[in-house]
């Protein structure tokens, strides 16, 4: 562990003002790459707890895009919680290397963002948290970034020895084609955008007027974390911007190449879902056809449809756990049933069928 990185910075008492009162919990977690990381827990209320499958003890860790922070799922978080569906799923969210408190500036931000550095974090980060959820497993869940990251960490997890328990993989804007398309657009915006505030209150009022958020609960409890305070001598206040991914731009492309093909090889059951169909590229559109995967299309003009659309984002991922919930307790039962002794047969009771099996 580096043991001269500075504490997480604190998040200023204006900008916690700005935000929706706290309903998470809040944690540190030392990983053994020397990162601690911030993550965000949001625990189902014990009534929910009905669990009818594996899935339904496992943790669902939601990762952020690039330039954004872990409290930007919050939204999505409280509604998966309330779907009495699920059985009662707890939620993780976590600050990526480079970014929210898990940002600091001892370190340039295109090392933060390689792969060989982001990977060990998050496999890392899935066994701490598998740990804490007893072994049960944990449902990937990432947007844009995130969604590379998960995708990755994924596939890296099943190859170890043994594997981590990880059950599905979600993700929400994380296709790459449209993402190397259009990140040079991207950045020419991000390094046009204001590079500081005056108040936390013009910067939300920025975010909606530009077009980067849509959803105003979203920009009053997610744009404050996205900064950092500033104070000058002579008592001036400004806020600029956490994480600059105009300094990183090498890394995030090299982070989604080979995406989609890694994604459609992944052997669990996997979705996709997107703010319309022609974001996919060929390599989805061709699996999609062949019912490789599930998608599921919230239509939203905009990049961050966890954040303007939570309660669409949320609906299609509670009906994906579901469907997939339901599978596993139908197939529990089946085997149940084949090892019940009412059920077996002597090898000769019926010989066609037993050959048919």
């Amino acid at each position: 562990m580096d043991m001269n990185a500075p504490p997480p910075p604190t998040t200023p008492k204006r900008a916690r003002a700005c935000a929706t009162p706290a309903d998470w919990q809040e944690e540190l977690m030392t990983l053994p790459t020397g990162l601690a990381v911030p993550t965000y827990w949001w625990h189902p209320p014990q009534e929910h707890l009905t669990p009818v499958s594996e899935l339904s003890s496992a943790a669902v860790l939601c990762l952020h895009g690039a330039g954004d922070v872990a409290l930007c799922w919050a939204q999505v978080a409280r509604k998966l919680l309330r779907d009495q569906r699920l059985g009662g799923n707890a939620i993780v969210s976590a600050d990526l290397r480079g970014h929210g408190r898990a940002c600091f500036g001892h370190e340039p931000l295109d090392e933060s963002l390689r792969l060989e550095r982001l990977l060990p974090d998050m496999l890392a980060l899935v066994k701490c948290i598998s740990d804490r959820v007893e072994g049960e497993g944990l449902i990937l869940c990432g947007h844009s970034l995130g969604g590379a990251v998960a995708a990755r960490a994924a596939q890296e997890a099943l190859k170890m020895k043994p594997p981590l328990p990880v059950r599905t993989v979600v993700l929400l804007e994380s296709v790459e084609g449209t993402a190397t398309e259009g990140l040079s657009r991207s950045i020419a915006w991000m390094q046009a955008r204001p590079q500081s505030f005056g108040s936390l209150e013009d910067a939300i009022a920025w975010s909606l007027s530009s077009g980067m958020l849509t959803n105003p609960q979203s920009a009053r409890e997610n744009v404050p974390p996205r900064l950092v305070h500033h104070e000058e001598a002579d008592g001036k206040e400004s806020w600029s911007w956490r994480t600059d991914v105009s300094k990183a731009t090498s890394c995030l492309s090299h982070c989604f190449e080979g995406l989609s093909e890694l994604f459609v090889a992944l052997p669990l059951p996997k979705l996709l879902v997107v703010g319309a169909v022609d974001r996919m590229d060929a390599t989805l559109e061709a699996a999609h056809m062949q019912g490789r995967f599930r998608l599921d299309v919230v239509p939203h003009p905009g990049h961050y449809i966890h954040e303007d659309r939570p309660e669409e984002v949320a609906e299609a991922i509670a009906k994906f756990l579901l469907q997939l919930k339901q599978q596993e307790a139908a197939y529990a039962k089946i085997m149940e049933g084949r090892a019940s002794p009412s059920s077996s047969r002597s090898p000769s009771a019926n010989p066609k069928r037993q050959r048919v099996s």
